[in-house]
């Protein structure tokens, strides 16, 4: 009876696998196409991703995006951390209403936030560009940051901190000596995941863009409009290798983080 359910779950978890993996290596598969069309396979070509290196706009939307990416990464990580150090030594109720401000964001759907960002930025009169985009990936951000952050630090003894105000250190010296340095791996860890997403992000970066700082993603769905050729496909195929390049790193350094305790 064992022997039956153990190979219907690894039948079931092998055709899950291949329902989710085959449309991505298909694409990756596609990219490499000498034919524009993906209806017949004619040979293997590099063709694609001679034109999509060629092509300026895809290489500014690209940048534009890589810009926000970083800048939304370090903003989320700092306000983030701070945030997290700071409701250390809060009161109970005010650590509650904390903690719904920082879930909000990511209970909010994200139609609904890029327009109210919309109109909020509309009222300040800010120029919709790269410092929009980059308050606005922040805002759905920083929550992750600190949901990790915070985890961490309650897996910091309290005697450790206790020890350093004992022997006369200010609690500046006792964040910045102790308390960062045994985040730290968290905090980069955090500031990778800010980076994945936003990169990835296309709803609110649709209402925050400008004219001269369109996102790759939001590139991307405008061009699915009025048909794609194959070199959307080599496009994708290198994000993906950007993403895997990004969570490999990331892991790495949680590894390296549980071998250090």
């Amino acid at each position: 009876m064992r022997d039956k359910t153990s190979r219907f779950g690894v039948f079931y978890l092998s055709l899950f696998f291949v329902m989710l993996y085959l449309p991505v290596l298909s694409v990756v598969l596609y990219s490499f196409n000498a034919s524009s069309s993906t209806a017949q396979w004619t040979g293997w070509s590099l063709e694609w991703y001679r034109q999509l290196f060629r092509d300026r706009t895809i290489g500014q939307a690209f940048r534009t995006s890589i810009q926000v990416a970083v800048l939304t990464a370090i903003l989320s990580a700092v306000l983030g951390t701070f945030t997290a150090v700071v409701s250390m030594w809060v009161s109970a109720r005010m650590k509650k209403a904390l903690q719904g401000i920082m879930i909000l964001p990511l209970i909010v759907p994200e139609v609904a936030l890029g327009v109210s960002l919309l109109f909020f930025f509309n009222a300040l009169r800010l120029p919709f560009g790269i410092l929009t985009l980059v308050l606005s990936h922040s805002l759905f951000c920083v929550p992750y940051v600190y949901i990790m952050v915070r985890l961490r630090l309650a897996e910091i003894d309290a005697s450790i901190i206790e020890s350093a105000l004992d022997l006369g250190a200010s609690t500046w010296q006792m964040v910045r000596t102790i308390i960062l340095p045994l985040v730290a791996p968290s905090i980069v860890t955090a500031a990778l995941l800010c980076l994945a997403m936003s990169l990835d992000d296309v709803i609110i970066s649709t209402y925050m863009s400008g004219p001269r700082s369109t996102t790759l993603p939001v590139h991307v769905f405008s061009m699915m409009r009025v048909g794609v050729t194959p070199k959307v496909n080599a496009l994708c195929t290198l994000i993906l290798v950007g993403t895997f390049f990004i969570i490999g790193v990331s892991q790495l350094i949680t590894k390296k983080r549980r071998f250090a305790k």
